[in-house]
């Protein structure tokens, strides 16, 4: 049994592998799939092609079970078959169980080509990296596939912050995998790298420290994007407190963490970041609204306040 995360799963070797490796992160891999389950709606929600031969990148799948695949791949060596034990997608909590059922994949790793493990990575492959999972995350996240995104921005993350670490920048908090799990809603898409960098672009690696730092801090909006789908409001507001450390006066991550708040109930809080928002732009309309609904909502807790201490001196 793993337990990575919101990919959990249950593991059966059914035919031991050889050698003495195993796949890393971006590895390309031969692999078999073959579903127990004959079911075609089923199969649609994978991700990967069954019952044919395939060559798959590990870290590239784009739906939950795909993603679950690539990382029950990292414990296998070549030649092993295996049965996988998983769900379609994250369980949501406090949520219905549909979507969510259990389901049998049969795994076969016939061979890989190795990617360099992290700790051998060089400073302009792990940016590669860190844009690549970015952008797929993005494409994920509009896909629907919130779980998928989540681990793509996560991801990306932790390679921007060793890439920091080789820049002699000063290192960034690493992002929990479990913080999607409990579950945030908004306007909430994920913000796109304002440079529209290429990850094939041979220059990717003159970014300056100022380009990491922006696309970090949509790394941390992203996260929170995600969070807020699954109603996670404390992470959410987490993450946004994460980007805004980066910079103080983006406007989407003040946005954004004026919703957690409110859900909170810290609706003073609110006020002083969508405040904030609505100096940086005076026209927005959503900020204005938000503005007004937190106002309204703090009058109504301060005079509730105010009864119930009215009462005490009675």
């Amino acid at each position: 049994m793993s337990m990575n995360g919101i990919f959990s799963y249950e593991k059966q070797v059914v035919k031991q592998g050889h050698g003495k490796y195993k796949p890393s992160e971006f590895s390309e891999c031969h692999i078999f799939l073959h579903l127990h389950q004959p079911d075609q709606q089923l199969s649609s929600s994978i991700g990967y092609q069954l019952d044919e031969e395939i060559k798959i990148v590990i870290g590239h799948g784009m739906t939950h079970a795909a993603c679950t695949v690539d990382l029950c791949l990292l414990t296998m060596f070549e030649g092993e078959k295996c049965r996988l034990q998983t769900k379609i997608n994250a369980a949501l909590s406090g949520s219905a169980a549909e979507g969510n059922e259990f389901f049998t994949l049969e795994v076969t790793l016939f061979s890989f080509v190795a990617a360099s493990e992290l700790y051998s990575t060089s400073y302009k492959d792990k940016l590669m990296r860190a844009v690549t999972l970015k952008e797929l995350g993005t494409s994920a996240f509009n896909a629907g596939n919130i779980s998928a995104a989540f681990h793509k921005f996560s991801r990306s993350l932790k390679y921007l912050t060793c890439a920091a670490v080789d820049n002699n920048q000063s290192t960034l908090p690493c992002v929990d995998n479990n913080a999607l799990s409990n579950g945030t809603s908004a306007s909430d898409n994920p913000v796109l790298l304002a440079n529209g960098s290429d990850v094939s672009d041979p220059n990717i690696c003159s970014l300056t420290c100022e380009d990491i730092d922006r696309l970090t801090c949509h790394c941390w909006l992203n996260l929170a994007a995600c969070q807020l789908r699954y109603h996670n409001f404390k992470m959410a507001a987490v993450n946004c407190s994460k980007a805004l450390e980066i910079n103080p006066n983006n406007v989407k991550g003040l946005f954004r963490r004026a919703q957690c708040n409110i859900k909170l109930g810290d609706d003073h809080a609110a006020i002083v970041d969508l405040q904030q928002a609505l100096a940086l732009e005076p026209g927005n309309r959503e900020i204005t609204r938000l503005l007004s609904t937190a106002r309204q909502s703090s009058r109504k807790s301060d005079d509730k306040l105010a009864a119930a201490m009215s009462k005490m001196f009675h």
